[in-house]
């Protein structure tokens, strides 16, 4: 099975689907999903032993309406003068001290929702 499938198969039974808020023409090989903070933690996990990085991702909350919506959040990583493996790391250590120190006092009564970019595993 290759990297995209996956993570396909692991975002399948997970998460929010984001497809209606950002466009119906999203790439059919992307998977966009919106996770609880246990889900993307475990995402990343995913990520680090496929060896697949972080290139950021949005935030969003899930209301008490369970309606879905962006706070305007993000977070971005960019390869520097690094090697792939150093890249990973520093990805994946970001996204993860991103997720679990975030905080919007503007959402209270709102859970978070993570949508991980991640780098699209070259097969």
């Amino acid at each position: 099975m290759t990297k995209t499938e996956q993570i396909k198969t692991f975002l399948r039974e997970r998460g929010f689907d984001l497809r209606e808020l950002k466009g119906k023409n999203i790439q059919s090989d992307i998977v966009s999903k919106a996770l609880n903070t246990q889900e993307a933690l475990e995402a990343l996990d995913l990520y680090y032993e496929l060896k697949v990085p972080i290139l950021g991702g949005d935030v969003f909350y899930l209301n008490k309406n369970k309606e879905i919506d962006w706070t305007l959040d993000n977070c971005y990583f960019q390869k520097e003068e690094e090697s792939n493996v150093e890249f990973l790391k520093r990805s994946i250590d970001g996204s993860v001290k991103y997720i679990n120190n975030y905080n919007n006092i503007h959402f209270r009564n709102c859970t978070f929702l993570f949508d991980i970019v991640y780098e699209k595993p070259g097969e």
